[in-house]
């Protein structure tokens, strides 16, 4: 979508181009018009388009919608109680790297994915 995003896409064509399981799918493309990142549009000619400039998209706001930013919050190692006053092992090596990847999701937006991809 962001390759075109003036052009609508029908649930179909996502599926068959992404390779993407229909039934999942269905589900971000609901999520998504539900916060608006995504019009969806009845009729003939319908389908989906984007709601904002692909430059005001970022790719945190994507992964907040699908998966929830919250995965980022949880231990690498799957500990229950692994805070800042009982680390794990691996928490503050992993928190730079998650401060970075968070950091790098909130500034890269769909447009800069575009421009690097067409520039390979």
């Amino acid at each position: 979508m962001a390759a075109k995003p003036s052009e609508s896409f029908t649930a179909k064509q996502l599926h068959e181009e992404l390779g993407i399981n229909n039934r999942y799918l269905r589900k971000i493309l609901t999520s998504f018009t539900k916060c608006k990142l995504i019009k969806s549009n009845r009729g003939k000619n319908g389908g989906f388009v984007l709601a904002k400039s692909i430059d005001k998209i970022t790719i945190s706001e994507i992964i907040d919608k699908v998966e929830g930013l919250e995965k980022f919050e949880t231990c690498l190692l799957g500990n229950s109680d692994c805070n800042y006053d009982k680390p794990c092992e691996m928490h503050n090596l992993f928190e730079d790297i998650k401060e970075k990847m968070i950091k790098t999701f909130s500034e890269t937006t769909l447009k800069d994915i575009k421009e690097k991809s067409s520039s390979n």
